[in-house]
Formats: structure tokens, sequence, C-alpha cells
């Protein structure tokens, strides 16, 4: 689904993309590396990658952009990302491993950025996984990551399918953009063999136990 739209022209954005594992299988796939973007939050990310990866040759530099997607709206419509692509330009965006890192406010707010970077064309996607769960709500984090600066808790939101598709719906809704959301839950023993669920680590940190309600969301959300 997302190669041969790469393949036929379309451009991707990954968003969270720390050290550009994602855009490079792409490319080892396939895929032409002119159409590929990636961001994060550190510029420090872009040097990191390289000197892991050893590829400073065939991906172009300018492909990088480091912002912040929940930065003030003055800044946000004024930083990297929306100068650098400006409104209604990716066909593409990923989001693997990345809005499950914020509560549910804050997700409203990331969804809401994403639709005004996406095509305004039919058929354009934001795909991706995440942390899931069985029983969707906000989950406190645990130290050191529980705190702010202003004293509060932090919490993540963890979604079902069910709630990711309303959270969805409504950052459609408050944009005018119509989507097509899909998601599904997997849980770690339905994996196939061979294929890296992501919660084997997890378990041996004592993170998850068997009989939890966490699983795997993935996901896509389509412009109609």
């Amino acid at each position: 689904m997302v190669l041969p739209r790469l393949r036929a022209g379309g451009t991707l954005l990954d968003l969270g993309s720390c050290l550009g594992q994602d855009i490079r299988k792409c490319i080892v796939d396939g895929a032409p590396a002119e159409r590929i973007f990636a961001s994060d939050l550190f510029p420090e990310y872009e040097d990191l990658a390289y000197s892991f990866w050893r590829d400073r040759d065939k991906i172009p530099a300018d492909h990088f952009v480091a912002d912040n997607i929940l930065a003030d709206n003055d800044d946000f419509v004024t930083g990297p990302l929306m100068t650098r692509f400006g409104p209604g330009q990716i066909d593409i965006i990923s989001i693997t491993m990345f809005l499950h890192l914020f509560d549910y406010l804050n997700q409203l707010k990331t969804a809401a950025r994403l639709l005004r970077l996406l095509s305004h064309k039919p058929g354009s996607m934001i795909v991706g996984s995440q942390a899931g769960s069985i029983i969707a709500g906000e989950q406190p984090l645990k130290p050191p990551f529980d705190g702010t600066e202003s004293g509060t808790r932090r919490t993540v939101f963890r979604h079902n399918p069910s709630s990711f598709e309303r959270l969805w719906k409504k950052a459609g809704r408050a944009a005018g953009v119509p989507l097509k959301v899909s998601a599904v839950l997997q849980a770690p023993e339905e994996f196939p063999d061979g294929v890296d669920s992501g919660f084997d680590f997890a378990t041996k940190l004592r993170r998850f136990r068997p009989g939890t309600q966490t699983r795997r969301l993935y996901f896509s959300i389509m412009r109609t």
C-alpha cells in the first residue's frame, strides 16, 4: 500500500523518526529516497543516524526536519515542518510508536496538526502502530517520567480501536476533513513465528504480563 505510492511519486513523512530505521527500510525495499522525509524533536538525531547507518551519500541531508509537533500554534505555523512542506503536501504520514507518548488532549492536538500537513487528495493517509489497550483510558507514567515542571502528574492515553476512531473522527470534524479510520488490536501470542511483536523485550522488563490489557494497535487513517 505504501511502496507503490512512493514509487509512483508520492511523498512520505515519518514523524517521530528517531534514527530513521523505518524510512531506511522503505528505501531498501525500493522506495525512492528523494520522496521520503523524517522528523523528530531532536536535531541531533540526524548526525547520529548518518553515523549509525553510514549512508550519508544515500539520503539527502535536508530530508530530516527537526520540529516540535506540540509547539504553541504561532511557533508551529512558522516552524520547520510547515515552512518546509506547507499545508496539504504530504501523501503518507507514518507515526509508528509515536502518538501513544501523549495524553488524550495532546494526541488530539497532534492529530489536528497532522491533518494540516496531510495532502488534500482523497486516499492520502496516516499509518502506524502503537501500544494500545483493551480498555481505553489515561494511564499514569512511572517514575522518573511521571512528573512535569508544573508539578502535575503525567499520563498517556492508551486506545482500543473504538476510542482511536473517535479521536480521529473528532479531529477530522474540527478540520473539515472526512476520514476513514481502521484500527485493530493484536496480542503477543497472535504474531506469527519469527515476527517481532515488540512485546518480548518489554516482558523481560516486567512491564507487561500475561493477562494484562496491553496490545499492539495497528491503524490507518485515510482521507476520503
